[in-house]
């Protein structure tokens, strides 16, 4: 193991083990993502030298491949047979509005809370993202530009860079990153390849039927899903968002000088996303479009789900990031207040002498956090704990439902709203309140209902060293 006096050779003969296995020290701890993007400085300058060259040539097959994209698909359609078009309309459906969700909640159910926490913010960022750059580029989709294209698909958005493209390739190659170390599937390479084929022919498929739709082009799918891969390996590769410590995670929302720049930063992106709209027009011929998008919408589609308006909404995912940073600096506060103090010297185990002993368990703040930060970091067994009876099921219902209470004004604000009032409160609101309730007050409820009482939050120390998982064994897992 690593203590406070191994050098930089001492980590080179860990590398094989993942660095949450890794025993860093203090100051390793505290500059994290400083120690892990030099710990391979070479290889992540290479990457982020890829990552600007997939933007720059993006510029050079743009055109040229929107233009035979119209031809290909134009063609496709037409030697399609009607249950194809039914399938691939199925599978960009599902994709983009039902299935999104279940990554989601599998990794907040089965990881841990900063993987959980990295996992959406990430999902986050990427549909922030392209939708910025969706009014910067302000590109048509194929069925705007040829009437004769399948059009029972309502995109009222620009079309480059592909949502569905970057979302998926994601949340589908970022939940296998995550699942393939798992004790479930340790050993276990014909299994790890069969889910990893069956997640790429997933996105493949997703790919597929934006196209085969005529929703999109060939070059925006491709920049899609390769932005999606990018925005996956910076976070899991370059950075290893994903194991950073708990003492540094903590350190994201407990600091003023930290919490004042990411403020700053989330809401500068919002004030940005409203500029973009108001500087990009386009130089678009909306007539034209709207009459093309009423022949296929008629009047289901409302104003802020076309153009730069379109662009704006998914943009204004940004205050989903914002709300659930802030929740989580309140999360950390009500947790650290709850379990700040207590006294550990109980025996429960005075009993059987052949497991671990609790007595000698201190009851200083740091060891009493440590705990609570190896209960955090281990969903699983707090999971069992907190499913044992109907009734803390009920609970948790109770509490999901009214952190998801402010998506009644998504429901009331009318769609014909002017753009002010729909995009304060039909978007603003919902997306940051629902994110805030969720990371702060459902996340507390969520230890406190699993964890109890402090004397149960040491009982279920004691239920994880008898089932020969000693916390110690969790130390900054995540």
């Amino acid at each position: 193991m690593i203590n406070e006096t191994n050098s930089k050779e001492d980590f080179e003969s860990e590398d094989l083990k993942p660095i949450a296995a890794l025993e860093l020290n203090s100051e390793q701890k505290n500059d994290y993502l400083k120690y892990i993007f030099f710990k391979n400085i070479h290889t992540n300058i290479i990457i982020i030298l890829i990552t600007i060259a997939v933007l720059v040539s993006e510029i050079f097959y743009r055109d040229p491949l929107f233009k035979y994209s119209i031809s290909f698909e134009k063609q496709w359609q037409k030697d399609a047979s009607g249950s194809t078009i039914i399938f691939f309309k199925i599978i960009t459906k599902v994709g983009g509005e039902y299935l999104m969700g279940l990554p989601v909640v599998f990794v907040v159910c089965y990881c841990s809370l900063i993987k959980s926490s990295v996992f959406i913010a990430g999902l986050i960022f990427c549909l922030h993202f392209h939708s910025m750059m969706k009014i910067w580029y302000g590109s048509s989709r194929p069925f705007w530009e040829d009437t004769d294209l399948y059009r029972d698909i309502c995109d009222g958005g620009f079309g480059n860079p592909s949502g569905h493209s970057i979302t998926s390739a994601y949340l589908y190659l970022t939940l296998f990153m995550y699942i393939k170390d798992s004790n479930f599937l340790k050993g276990k390479r014909i299994s790890k390849a069969i889910i990893f084929l069956l997640f790429l022919t997933y996105i493949i498929l997703i790919i597929l039927s934006r196209l085969i739709l005529g929703v999109h082009a060939i070059n925006q799918v491709i920049y899609g899903s390769t932005l999606g891969v990018i925005v996956m390996i910076f976070s899991v590769q370059v950075l290893k968002l994903h194991e950073m410590p708990v003492v540094f995670y903590k350190r994201l929302f407990k600091e003023k000088l930290i919490i004042f720049c990411v403020t700053s930063i989330l809401i500068l992106l919002a004030i940005i996303s409203v500029l973009s709209v108001m500087i990009f027009n386009n130089e678009f011929d909306y007539t034209t479009y709207e009459k093309k998008l009423s022949k296929t919408c008629g009047k289901s589609l409302p104003k802020y789900r076309k153009f730069n308006y379109d662009g704006l909404f998914g943009a204004f995912t940004v205050l989903s990031l914002l709300g659930m940073y802030l929740g989580q600096i309140v999360f950390w506060y009500l947790i650290d207040n709850r379990y700040k103090k207590y006294n550990s010297n109980i025996d429960f185990n005075k009993n059987e002498s052949d497991k671990v002993s609790l007595s000698n368990v201190s009851s200083r703040d740091d060891e009493n956090k440590e705990l609570l930060d190896n209960l955090i970091n281990n969903w699983n067994e707090n999971r069992r704990v907190l499913f044992r009876s109907y009734w803390n099921v009920f609970k948790i219902i109770i509490v999901l439902n009214l952190c998801m209470s402010p998506m009644i004004l998504f429901i009331l604000v009318p769609k014909d709203a002017s753009m002010d009032i729909i995009f304060i409160y039909k978007f603003g609101i919902p997306f940051f309140a629902i994110l805030f309730l969720i990371f702060s007050f459902g996340f507390y409820y969520f230890i406190k209902i699993s964890c109890g009482t402090k004397e149960e939050l040491l009982k279920t120390e004691f239920i994880l060293n008898e089932r020969n998982l000693s916390l110690s064994s969790y130390d900054d897992n995540i």
